[in-house]
């Protein structure tokens, strides 16, 4: 028989889901386990301390019954792999996907920002030109190289350069926080799915050890129909019962792979491995304070959650794509320094012009832009230029259409943290309730487990019928089930208050947050 020993508070006998006979009654009022129960509504924090832990001693198998004795389940196992949450969340910080493609796109916004703050720095430029020219009335070719070298000084650019810095920089600090909220969604995946591989471990274990009953019930059955004090109903019930209870428990075996995959797959760890908790018992974590106050919780959420400093910095940033905008409407100035040198050679296509040109002293060629010999120059200079395309009007359809993506930068921030509002609110509700739910399934686990002790004796004593016994003894699994669920479910619900508060950490995760809430 399945023993628990968790206690509960004692409910108004009417409120009470059983139905249960007078002797069940009269059990529970003399239960020790049950005596020291208070009305629900009263609640004790010394019996939510008895409640918040679903003890597994009890669930110790001891029969043949294997928790993996499934071939096709082992199958698609590699190997063994036991794991603690710290080691998780370790593990997860290193090597996790979305943490890497995060933290390129940080890179990527930092070299952006630096090539947009070296634009306020001289440009150089260098150009080597080979020219051939044929003079063709003068009988002469020319061949120039020149070489240019450029360097420009931009003095105003219309704002582009410095707000455009300016621009990338809140953008770059927007893309941090967004690393930080990356890291964030991350812990709270690998600590949400932790909890759910050990919460499938632990109803395998049940599952298991419903089988282990299952098989010493029918064992019973099947001696009373031996020496006569039993019928053939009874042992096919109980046959019935074993099959599906062994069924249950082929589809927890998947469940629990599924939950190890799930787990493998947040932390890039190879799929081959089943992970397995080193924890044995499920209990609730005190992530929170007990007396945590909703208006204390939002008011850190809106200084703590990245998401809201993401999408302030975006919305700067917008604001300064306004300038940069702007700037194609007014003029450029620049300076300049040009260094060249340029070496002409020429020479005549045949003898006869030759021979007439040295009688006549030379050929003419500056007429043709050609001046032979070597030069080298020095120009020092200032550049004006004012261009408006289409009349100006594609610079001011585009400053209209920065002006509308800074409204809407705005009213995105302004969704989020409407967002933040409803999700903060949203996990204090579950977290209150969840605590709620385990001193209520607690209580439940208490009361099937002395439905099935009374179900028991009265099969025994030939009073009561083997379908009773099957009744309670799903009674009692389902209530187990509901009590671990409940446990699992309120330390998941502090998670998520963690996360959208922006508290969540690996410190706050295994030991919770002990800041102050002013």
């Amino acid at each position: 028989m399945i023993r628990s020993r968790t206690c509960w508070e004692t409910v108004p006998k009417r409120d009470c889901k059983f139905a249960l006979s007078l002797l069940t009654l009269l059990s529970l009022s003399c239960n020790p386990a049950l005596a020291e129960l208070d009305v629900i509504g009263t609640e004790s924090a010394q019996t939510h301390e008895k409640n918040k832990t679903l003890p597994v001693s009890a669930l110790r198998l001891h029969s043949s019954v294997s928790l993996y004795s499934f071939k096709s389940v082992r199958q698609e196992v590699g190997y063994d792999e036991p794991i603690t949450l710290e080691q998780a969340l370790d593990y997860s910080l290193d090597n996790n996907l979305g943490i890497k493609i995060s933290k390129e796109s940080v890179n990527y916004q930092k070299y952006v920002l630096l090539g947009n703050l070296a634009s306020a720095l001289p440009s150089f430029s260098m150009a080597y030109n080979v020219t051939r020219t044929d003079i063709l009335n003068e009988k002469i070719r020319s061949m120039a190289r020149v070489n240019l070298v450029r360097i420009n000084y931009p003095v105003f650019q219309g704002g582009s350069i410095m707000y455009g810095a300016l621009g990338q920089a809140f953008r770059t600090k927007g893309w941090s926080h967004a690393y930080q909220a990356t890291l964030n969604d991350t812990m709270l995946q690998v600590y949400q799915s932790y909890n759910n591989l050990l919460l499938a471990r632990i109803l395998l274990q049940i599952r298991a050890k419903a089988v282990e009953v299952d098989e010493e019930q029918l064992r019973v059955n099947q001696q009373l129909e031996t020496h006569g004090t039993g019928t053939r109903f009874a042992v096919m019930q109980s046959d019935a019962q074993l099959a599906a209870d062994r069924q249950a428990l082929i589809q927890q075996q998947v469940g629990v792979r599924i939950a190890a995959l799930g787990l493998n797959f947040v932390l890039n760890y190879p799929m081959l491995a089943n992970l397995i908790p080193a924890e044995e018992t499920i209990t609730e974590q005190s992530l929170w304070q007990t007396d945590a106050k909703i208006g204390d919780i939002v008011n850190i959420a809106i200084k703590c959650r990245p998401e809201l400093r993401e999408y302030e910095m975006f919305k700067f940033g917008a604001a300064r794509n306004l300038q940069v905008a702007a700037a194609p409407l007014y003029p450029s100035l620049a300076f300049f320094t040009v260094a060249s040198t340029t070496n002409t050679t020429s020479q005549f296509t045949d003898a006869a012009a030759a021979a007439e040109s040295a009688a006549e002293a030379g050929g003419e060629t500056a007429g043709a832009g050609v001046f032979g010999g070597l030069f080298r120059t020095v120009q020092n200079g200032m550049g004006l230029t004012w261009n408006l395309n289409g009349m100006g009007l594609v610079n001011a359809a585009n400053l209209m259409g920065a002006q509308s993506l800074n409204r809407q930068a705005g009213i995105q921030a302004n969704q989020e943290l409407q967002t933040v509002f409803q999700q903060v609110r949203s996990d204090y509700l579950n977290w209150r309730a969840a605590r709620e739910q385990i001193d209520n399934a607690a209580y439940g686990s208490a009361v099937s487990e002395e439905e099935l002790r009374l179900a028991l004796i009265r099969l025994r004593q030939g009073v009561g019928t083997n379908l009773e016994v099957i009744q309670a003894q799903r009674d009692y699994i389902n209530a187990l089930t509901t009590q671990a669920q409940a446990i699992v479910g309120s330390n998941n619900a502090q998670a998520q208050l963690l996360h959208d508060t922006g508290l969540i950490s690996k410190e706050t995760l295994l030991h919770g947050f002990k800041g102050s809430l002013d």
